[in-house]
């Protein structure tokens, strides 16, 4: 079972809270780099009754090397950066653009997530990526060259890539 979560570029904090709201985890954290986006995290987590401690970080920036989580989540910047001024005004326009940039290939957040998430991950730890709908393979890539185990993609209502997951080894790498 399941004790420590990580939500990792937490943004407003839906999934952390929503976490520690219906799941039954001992500790729920959210961390962001975006102090703004962390005030509204709060204010949803009050409202809500969520046992959310949040904290602001570049990823894992501010974490202790020792810091271990039984699961991660993570909803990162992933657009394309020459995409964004074509989304629709109700997201270029209200969204911040360190909301959604994820680079030239949108992938750069996903690299460090990768290559970072391990260390903080326990034996057996399961990451979950939410991903844009092009961004599957490449992501689940990713995850196999790191040494991620039990990975797959799992798709949307409307039939689209919306989620990687993976497993972190028991044996580590």
């Amino acid at each position: 079972k399941e004790k420590r979560v990580l939500d990792m570029c937490t943004g407003s904090g839906c999934i952390g809270i929503s976490l520690s709201v219906l799941g039954n985890y001992e500790t729920v954290e959210g961390a962001d780099i975006s102090r703004e986006a962390l005030r509204v995290a709060e204010e949803n987590n009050r409202r809500l009754s969520g046992r959310v401690a949040f904290r602001q970080s570049d990823l894992f920036g501010a974490f202790e090397e020792q810091e271990r989580y039984d699961v991660i989540t993570s909803n990162p910047p992933y657009i394309p950066s020459a995409v964004i001024e074509g989304l629709e005004p109700e997201v270029k326009d209200y969204e911040p653009r360190l909301a959604l940039d994820g680079s030239a290939d949108g992938l750069e957040f996903y690299r460090r997530l990768a290559e970072e998430c391990p260390g903080h991950l326990n034996p057996g730890g399961k990451l979950y990526l939410e991903i844009g709908y092009d961004q599957g393979e490449a992501v689940e890539e990713l995850l196999r060259q790191r040494g991620f185990v039990n990975r797959r993609i799992v798709k949307d209502a409307a039939g689209n890539h919306r989620v990687v997951c993976g497993e972190w080894p028991v044996s580590g790498k």
